[in-house]
């Protein structure tokens, strides 16, 4: 019998009511974009958001090694150090990245790609200062268990967003709330970054000891790879569907890819919570029963997003889009076990991440090919594209369990 770990509770009952709040407000502002913008703009937004969540590929992987690291030490000095530090290196990186995300999107914004205007790509791209800056505060207040800090934090960025893009949506001609919805998240990012220094005072104002990063060097390329496996997997589906489907059978796909991600984001906090903790009880030996215990948590809870879209797949849609999507509707429970497939494999990764079990993983790449050649292959219609998104699921969470070893 599993016996629940008290800290994950608490940690993932603090998170998971921050990230439910999170997940609610971004499905606002889903929603009032699914109601203000056409269809086929929708659909661009989609795809404008798919490559977001591939920067967060920088997002996610330097949250999980500053989480790491400030799990196992105590000493604020050095952790100012390691806030510094990183700072400097993340406005150098950032600054080339742009460079480089510049370039490409002259041509990703080609009509035989992604053929979306060139200037709304560069405004899009300037997330990329926030995926390099916002992990390294967060990161460090998930790595010392600062859970309440980092929940409000998260929950102040998508409000601010909401609120600005609905007030830039509606201020805004046709032609340019695009652009509005896009802006609202960078002021969104901004302000969260702002507070998170804030949360952080009783560190930045610490007296600075240097801190030793050779084992965060060493343990950041297995880190990146991973998360930018994990990102690039849940986040491709729709610029997949972009590049092979019609520019209407995209915004259907994209309404119910967006709503079956409810799953993955709305479950996030069991693997966030449980991160720091397998981190620093894997020295004692207790990780597992961390570990069990996520597993429980995720599979109640996943279970009950399953059975509410088996159940109401017409309603969902009904009441994200404003009206009835059959097509999107007819689709949704696959995309929902597909999504729910890849949480496990998340939450499999991280853990293994957590106890340094690392070697084995560049063939997690592997799983990335399957995905788009099997969403290319059966790209004749939106059932076989969303199956073909559930086979290469099933087959990714499968590699999550036999690849990676110590």
């Amino acid at each position: 019998m599993i016996k629940l770990n008290r800290t994950l509770l608490s940690g993932s009952f603090i998170l998971l009511i921050a990230f439910n709040i999170f997940a609610i407000l971004n499905f606002i502002f889903q929603f009032s974009m699914a109601r203000f913008l056409s269809i086929v703009d929708y659909g661009i937004l989609a795809t404008l958001f798919s490559i977001i969540y591939i920067l967060s590929i920088f997002t996610e992987s330097i949250q999980t090694v500053l989480t790491k690291y400030s799990a196992s030490v105590s000493d604020k000095s050095k952790l100012k150090n390691l806030f510094k530090r990183s700072s400097r290196i993340a406005l150098k990186v950032s600054v080339y990245a742009f460079v480089i995300y510049a370039v490409l999107s002259i041509f990703l914004s080609n009509e035989k790609f992604l053929n979306i205007p060139y200037s709304i790509l560069i405004l899009n791209g300037l997330f990329i200062f926030g995926a390099f800056f916002m992990p390294i505060t967060r990161g460090l207040m998930q790595g010392r268990k600062m859970f309440k800090s980092l929940g409000f934090n998260m929950v102040l960025e998508s409000a601010v967003k909401l609120v600005v893009a609905i007030s830039l949506v509606l201020a805004l001609t046709q032609t340019w709330k695009l652009y509005g919805a896009i802006a609202s998240i960078l002021i969104g990012a901004a302000v969260a970054y702002l507070f998170s220094l804030y949360s952080l005072k009783d560190i930045l104002r610490s007296k600075e000891k240097n801190a030793n990063t050779k084992e965060i060097y060493n343990y950041a390329g297995p880190v990146f790879f991973v998360t930018l496996i994990i990102v690039v997997f849940y986040s491709l589906d729709i610029i997949l569907a972009r590049m092979f489907l019609s520019e209407i059978q995209t915004g259907y796909y994209a309404i119910a890819s967006v709503l079956s991600k409810a799953i993955f984001w709305g479950t996030l906090p069991i693997s966030k919570a449980m991160f720091p903790l397998t981190a620093e009880n894997n020295k004692k030996k207790k990780d597992k029963n961390v570990f069990s215990s996520s597993i429980l948590i995720l599979s109640v809870l996943i279970a009950i997003g399953i059975v509410a879209f088996y159940f109401l797949p017409d309603l969902a849609v009904r009441i994200f889009a404003g009206r009835y999507i059959p097509e999107s509707a007819g689709i949704l429970f696959y995309l929902v076990l597909a999504t729910s497939l890849v949480s496990f494999a998340n939450l499999n990764l991280l853990y293994k991440l957590s106890i340094g079990k690392t070697k084995g993983y560049l063939l997690l790449i592997i799983f990335i090919v399957i995905e788009v050649f099997l969403m290319w292959y059966f790209s004749g219609s939106l059932i076989q594209f969303s199956l073909a998104f559930l086979t290469s699921s099933a087959i990714f969470l499968w590699g999550s369990i036999v690849l990676l070893s110590r």
